[in-house]
């Protein structure tokens, strides 16, 4: 017999105990009530951007900001604040030319290409590199909590042209990507990045039109520590129109991006990033839809059961579903293209699907007798908090645009602050957003500066979902890109620490 002292230490303590053949799961219902997860600002954020640079005609930079009025965790008494700090990765093996691929210990070891000592104050970097290189961005302690980070390349040359932005991310363990066509004259390059200090091992899963792409060395693939791993979509999949990508680690943690080129012999159309869906799910946003140019809706049902998906546009005075579009079949196991009239205005999409889904839309714009460009935007998360856009481009003729959609079936509030260089507020916008609409707002730099710094601020976490257009026509055509926002992390849930534990019974007393 068990004795029931011990009984009371094991539930106790938490320990699972199995008696007569029932299990008893700790800690006990009252320590849970009592002492609840609690919410802390976080204390180490890590951030990669993907690839910068690498072209000699290209301009690039990288924008940083550890928001403004955040709660933050008060350093160890004694302790220095470190700054946050942006270092390059160890270059991807090349194997045409094996000395050129970096070392890993050797680049952390270098001098960082920035340091920022200040929150709230934006950091815009030029980026040169002789290869295109992945950057962390690791800010600890106070800086930690509201760090964000941005990348941007433009090109205005015959050869290769186009605008291109990113969200730097963080490691995670899976990330999605759909829409990248690995047919003739369109390349896409998967960045797989490893910012911490342990190797990272990934599995690759691909679909296209026809359905799972069983592909060589898609398994077991090593990313090492402080260090990068280029894989080219057009050799895993060959051929296809439309793909969709899943990357999954076993070990360690890493962040992933897709970025794509197309070009018609030897004329380009366009490059961009694919930006991350969220996971397959019932319930999908998508914002940042522009009123013009060739727009698609790509989705993939990775389950073994179609998808029905029903379809909104959320527009300019509310949410509608379109002609002929309002249901959709997404054969399982499959990626399926759908064009997409959503209208002059810009507008967000919500589908509702019976299975699990993810997607992006894909938008070609173009000018008469021009050069086109191309964009992506994806199924994001709605805003859990302020969340800022930092390299907008307003300039030049370039032009910048916040494509904010409702995601609540009420009127949404949020506020959009433009940033002077200082990090102080230069002007408030306070927006309402009609229940399924979506609203535009035009970007203008406070200053005389090239890029539009702002953060849009919800009243409500969760009630709306956004993202940013740049476009532009010069002499040779036009220009465009897409970019979700991201609702950086500010807080997580930590579980509270109990002091003691609850008072043991004494064991009865037997005859």
């Amino acid at each position: 017999m068990i004795n029931a002292r011990w009984a009371g230490l094991a539930a106790g303590a938490g320990v699972a105990l199995v008696v007569g053949g029932a299990t008893l799961i700790g800690p006990p219902s009252s320590i849970v009530d009592d002492h609840p997860e609690v919410r802390e600002p976080v204390v180490r954020s890590s951030l990669v951007c993907p690839y910068v640079d690498g072209e000699e005609a290209g301009s690039a930079e990288l924008g940083v900001l550890a928001l403004p009025g955040v709660d933050v965790a008060e350093n160890a008494e004694g302790a220095e604040q470190q700054p946050i700090t942006v270092r390059a990765l160890a270059l991807p093996p090349d194997p045409e030319n094996p000395e050129a691929t970096g070392d890993p210990a050797a680049e952390a070891a270098t001098e960082p290409l920035v340091s920022i000592a200040d929150r709230g104050v934006p950091s815009i970097t030029p980026v040169e590199t002789a290869a295109g290189t992945s950057y962390a961005v690791t800010g600890q302690g106070a800086l930690a909590p509201g760090l964000a980070a941005e990348q941007s390349l433009i090109l205005q040359e015959v050869d290769l042209r186009g605008i291109s932005t990113a969200t730097c991310t963080a490691p995670r363990r899976e990330h999605w990507f759909v829409g990248a066509s690995a047919e003739v004259g369109r390349r896409g390059r998967l960045v797989l990045s490893n910012p911490t200090d342990v190797p990272a091992v990934v599995d690759v899963e691909l679909w296209d039109e026809a359905g799972v792409i069983d592909a060589p060395g898609t398994q077991d693939i090593g990313v090492p520590a402080r260090s990068q791993r280029i894989l080219l979509l057009d050799a895993l999949a060959a051929g296809s129109a439309t793909t969709a990508v899943h990357v999954q680690s076993s070990q360690g943690r890493i962040t992933a991006a897709l970025e794509v080129r197309e070009t018609e012999e030897i004329t380009p159309q366009g490059m961009t990033y694919v930006p991350a869906a969220v996971a397959p799910r019932r319930n999908l946003w998508i914002p940042g839809v522009p009123g013009s140019g060739q727009r698609s809706l790509r989705l993939v049902a990775p389950g073994d059961t179609d998808a029905i998906v029903s379809m909104q546009i959320l527009g300019a005075d509310g949410a509608y579903s379109p002609v002929d579009q309002d249901v959709i079949t997404v054969t399982a196991g499959t990626v399926t293209d759908i064009p997409l009239d959503s209208g002059v205005d810009p507008a967000g999409i919500r589908l509702q699907s019976d299975e699990p889904i993810t997607g992006s839309i894909r938008v070609v714009q173009a000018t008469e007798g021009g050069l086109p460009d191309l964009a992506y935007t994806s199924a994001s998360e709605p805003l859990t908090g302020p969340t800022p856009a930092l390299l907008s481009r307003a300039a030049s003729g370039i032009a910048s645009t916040l494509l904010i959609s409702s995601a609540v079936t009420t009127t949404a509030r949020v506020t959009v602050q433009t940033l002077a260089a200082d990090g102080t507020v230069a002007e408030e916008q306070p927006l309402e957003i009609p229940a399924g609409a979506t609203v535009p707002v035009a970007l203008t730099p406070a200053g005389d500066v090239p890029n539009a710094t702002v953060v849009v601020v919800p009243e409500a976490p969760g009630s709306v979902v956004a993202a940013r257009q740049i476009s532009a026509t010069d002499d040779d055509g036009a220009l465009l890109d897409l970019m979700p926002l991201i609702s950086p992390t500010i807080e997580v849930d930590v579980p509270e620490v109990v002091g003691e534990l609850p008072d043991v019974p004494e064991p009865a007393d037997t005859p």
